[in-house]
């Protein structure tokens, strides 16, 4: 069926690479070696293409993680690098008998998160930790954390006892996981973004020996923050250090496009010599923060994504990365997800989507296409691997606005040029020759026509490049290749440029070969040179043959190239569906959306795959199928003029959307209320704290939220004084984080609110008590109710920055407060009564603390009222619930998200929306930018009823309602995927079928 002659000829190459380059090894395991050039897998180089994808972030069912991980294989990566989150799965120091929670089914299960990806073929970077920034709560460590004595990421003996038992018990899981056990696992990171100094380097190598005392032998890798690499930790420096030294790189800007930066090798060769040049963090998009309001622009993601990080940007910011010799690149982020609950920190919102080749909805953008034309040349031009820098600059055109970079495999002598515009900003279209060295001679090529850069265009042009079981070389193409492979002994090779350009490819034999080819194409033979000349529209095939070898090329333009896919053949043993260096079984499919998997049985090839509407689906494979079943369905075929066979297969059909509607509404926030019982609520009396950095500005108990258990979602704080009848005000400092605010009452009578600011993280307000307010002698009731916008990361304030209020004094006489009364989510993060989202999913919201925003809560008593008709009339928060229903059918996946139409900026209210109890997403009307929110498939019922629940705070005396609301769709695709309803704990498991929580903080 397939030829293997490839295979031994790959492997025996690959055998005296390896000999003629010293390997480096962790001396305990060969399993995975590395060199200047490259690492190498079981040895063989590979160049690891890597997408960086978090396993929380995709809060529904933990069956969608195959979805991602089938989207990444598909389109051109071989490996996902993924963060553990210390916060997810150790709530408290003690979780679980210190052995933390990854609870089976949940979007804790590392353990599924690893399978997945393996059945998915790809092979696995862990980033644990213990910090990870990852724009998480607290930078991925619990809000405990900050509650130690003493700085935090030091040589700390308390920081230091934190962590180790979450570490210990990742990194079994990582043990069993490494590709010496069976598992996909490669390279495991060690700590995150981390700077060198005589007592981080013990912190560092703390971790290093707790990986290695618990079975971790694979490299261990570092993620310089510095985008030129600093070199800290580097293997070629003395002290600690790790054995791959990464570097970190964003560089696009957010406005408008930015320079490439050419920094990557000179930086790599000064301080890792010798390492493979890693860039374990390259901007797959870029992150946005609060604010925008006035461009009303979805999530935000969808415009910066579309103009910035495009797939212009992939094609000239990876291929630079390329050029300089990158080899370990992991894009950051490719499936962003959702910061759903309280797990996002205060600098981003609750869409995390990144601007990412697969959008938050598990949409793949037309960015995938571009990384699947990368992806499959990467795959299978093992020459480059092996290759240096050879020189680069503007003399190798004739024209002085392209720029050139020159990278040569010496054992091989193929070369490999990197062409794009001089100014990458450039929007202009430059045509021009190019100067390239070869095994005939140098040669300015084209021959005939040019090169041509449309804009923010850029190409991978080779020399001197060997494909092929028949080892055919390839002496230059202006046109840049896409795949190869060999299917009953013939060379397929595909290659591509833009619509309209020109090509010239040229191709070295003994003797004339006899060609078939359209009329449009040229092509002639003169001392061994085979030149074919065309003009790229559609797919034109041409045949060569020579003696017994037989090459077919298909030329193809660039719109088309996007729509082939090469999925691998599966073939036996632990990794039989990875992509192995020594082979290239695959078929070639064009048409559809998605490609997932093939395998061939008989004369059948199975594909599974997606399409976004009716397609036409080609395929090339061996001559023994005659049959194709797509996604399990027999489909009939045709076959083509260039004899390919192929088929029309039907999308799905549209589906209308619900309308939302039949509201209830309560009142959620009793506390207001002076008579209201607090009893409940824990006292919040300590007197100490170890925010040494950020201690109180005033009073005498510390009213940080984290220091009582709670570490995200709404506060409630009540203080109480006896009036002497000489108060006239109450002064309060509030830290909330970035985009923040509160709103205070006295005595039931309401004060005003304070509007934080996309910079703001803190407000000092002096609040004016009412005339004829004050109950002399007798109990006052001071009440704020405070947005929590989650732990700062280690940026800000050495991650030491409390929540909560930081300062208060009553002004006139001598009057302090006799207590204090806090509340946060139901039971702290100890003693949540939901532990199967976690206590990150809820906050203090009295309509949360009873279960209101759970399925199946009783609401029939509930007033009936819309939260766009009637909202909320005052200051304060209203809580609203209503149910829908969907059918979608199975073979149909359907996206859908929440779109809420913004009211006046003017108006200031903020919104918390809750799907089938899970906390997906929070509104800040006048703050913005985010409007629409995924309702993530899983969470999202398509058999059963929905709930969806919204809190609604107005922190102005107008009071507030939203301009509209309603379900929008981002498309509507068949699929083999299996959706199930993920049914997870309603109101009366989680509210009545346990005992009340208590509200004791953690000791």
């Amino acid at each position: 069926m397939f030829s293997f002659l490839l295979t031994i000829a790959l492997l025996a190459f690959s055998h005296v690479a390896a000999n003629l380059v010293p390997r480096n090894s962790t001396g305990l395991t060969n399993a995975v070696t590395w060199d200047p050039h490259s690492l190498s897998i079981q040895g063989q180089r590979v160049f690891i293409l890597s997408a960086e994808f978090h396993p929380w972030r995709l809060p529904g069912s933990p069956d969608l993680w195959a979805d991602i991980f089938q989207k990444i294989k598909a389109n051109g990566f071989n490996t996902v690098s993924f963060y553990v989150n210390w916060a997810v799965h150790f709530p408290t120091p003690t979780t679980n008998n210190g052995q933390g929670d990854f609870q089976q089914g949940t979007y804790r299960d590392i353990q599924r998160f690893i399978d997945e990806a393996k059945k998915a073929g790809l092979w696995m970077v862990a980033r644990p930790g213990p910090y990870i920034n990852g724009e998480t709560t607290g930078g991925g460590f619990p809000g405990w954390v900050g509650n130690v004595a003493g700085s935090l990421r030091t040589n700390n003996p308390s920081y230091q006892q934190a962590w180790t038992p979450y570490m210990t018990a990742i990194a079994k899981i990582i043990a069993k996981n490494q590709i010496t056990n069976g598992g996909p696992i490669i390279l495991v990171q060690a700590e995150n973004e981390f700077s060198a100094s005589a007592s981080n380097n013990i912190y560092m190598q703390a971790i290093i020996d707790l990986y290695h005392a618990n079975g971790i032998v694979v490299p261990i890798i570092h993620n310089d923050q510095h985008a030129g690499q600093a070199g800290n930790f580097s293997p070629d420096k003395p002290g600690t250090h790790v054995d791959i030294c990464c570097g970190d790189s964003y560089p696009q800007g957010s406005n408008s496009w930015a320079q490439v930066q050419a920094i990557y090798y000179s930086a790599h060769k000064a301080v890792a010599p010798s390492n493979p040049l890693c860039l374990a963090e390259f901007g797959g998009g870029f992150l946005l923060s609060w604010g925008s309001v006035a461009t009303r622009a979805g999530t935000g993601y969808e415009k910066f994504s579309g103009d910035l990080t495009n797939a212009d940007y992939e094609n000239v910011f990876y291929k630079e990365n390329y050029a300089q010799t990158a080899t370990i690149l992991n894009i950051y982020m490719l499936f962003g997800g959702t910061n759903w609950g309280q797990t996002l920190e205060p600098t981003v919102y609750s869409s995390y989507d990144y601007g990412g080749g697969i959008n938050e909805n598990r949409v793949a953008t037309p960015k995938m296409n571009e990384m699947r034309l990368q992806g499959l040349f990467l795959r299978v031009s093992r020459d480059l691997l092996g290759a240096d820098l050879i020189a680069n600059g503007t003399n190798y055109t004739t024209s002085s606005l392209i720029h050139t970079a020159e990278l040569r495999n010496s054992i091989t002598g193929a070369g490999f040029y990197f062409v794009r515009h001089d100014s990458s900003p450039s929007t202009a279209l430059t045509t021009t020759q190019l100067t390239i060295r070869t095994s005939a001679g140098t040669l300015l090529v084209p021959k005939t026509g040019a090169i041509t850069l449309n804009g923010r265009e850029a190409k991978f042009l080779v020399t001197d490049y060997v494909f092929g079981q028949t080892q055919t070389k390839i002496l230059y193409s202006t046109a840049e290749i896409m795949t190869w492979t060999t299917i009953d002994n013939i060379d397929y090779i595909l290659i591509y440029a833009q619509k309209g350009q020109t090509g010239e490819t040229a191709f070295m034999f003994s003797s004339a070969p006899t060609v078939s080819a359209p009329q449009n194409i040229s092509s002639s033979f003169a001392g061994g040179l085979l030149t074919l000349g065309y003009t790229l529209s559609g797919i034109q095939s041409v045949s060569i043959a020579s003696g017994n070898n037989k090459i077919n090329l298909l030329i193809m333009d660039k719109a088309t190239a996007n729509t082939w896919h090469a999925p691998v053949i599966t073939q036996s043993g632990t990794f039989g569906n990875f992509f192995s260096v020594g082979t290239n079984t695959t078929v070639l499919v064009g048409g559809p959306y998605i490609t997932r998997n093939a395998s061939i049985s008989g004369s059948t090839l199975s594909l599974f795959g997606d399409l976004n509407g009716t397609t036409t689906v080609e395929f090339i494979a061996p001559a023994s199928v005659t049959a194709l079943s797509w996604n399990g369905a027999t489909q009939s075929l045709t076959r083509s003029s260039r004899g390919t066979l192929t088929a029309i297969i039907n999308g799905a059909s549209s589906l209308a959307l619900p309308t939302l509607q039949n509201w209830k509404v309560m009142g959620s926030l009793p506390e207001v209320n002076p008579s209201f019982d607090d009893s409940s609520f824990v006292t919040a009396n300590l007197t100490t704290t170890n925010y040494t950095n950020l201690p109180p500005l005033a009073g005498t108990q510390v009213l940080y939220s984290q220091q009582y258990g709670f570490y995200g979602g709404n506060l409630i704080f009540r203080g109480h004084f006896t009036a002497k009848g000489s108060e006239t005000a109450v002064v309060t400092t509030v830290q909330f984080g970035f985009a923040g605010g509160y709103s205070a009452w006295f005595n039931g009578i309401f004060l005003g609110s304070a509007q934080g600011s996309p910079s703001v993280s803190m407000t000092t307000n002096t609040w004016t008590i009412p005339s004829g307010s004050l109950r002399i002698g007798q109990d006052n009731v001071f009440v704020i109710i405070q947005d929590h916008m989650g732990i700062s990361e280690t940026s800000t304030n050495g991650g030491k920055e409390p929540r909560g209020i930081r300062g208060y004094s009553i002004t006139g006489g001598s009057t302090t407060f006799s207590s204090w009364k806090l509340q946060g989510n139901q039971g702290g993060a100890a003693n949540a009564p939901d532990t199967f989202r976690g206590y990150l999913n809820e906050g203090g919201l009295f309509a949360e603390r009873i279960g209101a925003h759970l399925p199946g809560f009783p609401d029939s008593a509930w007033a009936n009222a819309s939260p766009v008709t009637n909202g909320v009339a005052g200051p304060g928060i209203n809580f609203y619930r209503t149910t829908f229903d969907l059918n979608i059918l199975d073979g149909v996946d359907m996206p859908v998200r929440l779109s809420i139409t913004p009211s006046a900026i003017s108006s200031n209210f903020r919104v918390q929306i809750y799907l089938n109890g899970w906390q997906i997403g929070k509104y800040i009307n006048n703050i913005g930018p985010q409007t629409v929110y995924v309702l993530p498939a899983g969470i999202l019922r398509r058999r059963s009823t929905n709930t969806i629940a919204l809190s609604l705070w107005s922190l102005d005396t107008s009071g507030a309602k939203l301009a509209g609301l309603n379900l929008i769709s981002d498309g509507i695709f068949s699929t083999p995927l299996q959706f199930q309803d993920y049914v997870t704990p309603d109101y009366a498991e989680q509210r009545t079928q346990r005992p009340p929580p208590t509200n004791t903080p953690p000791m």
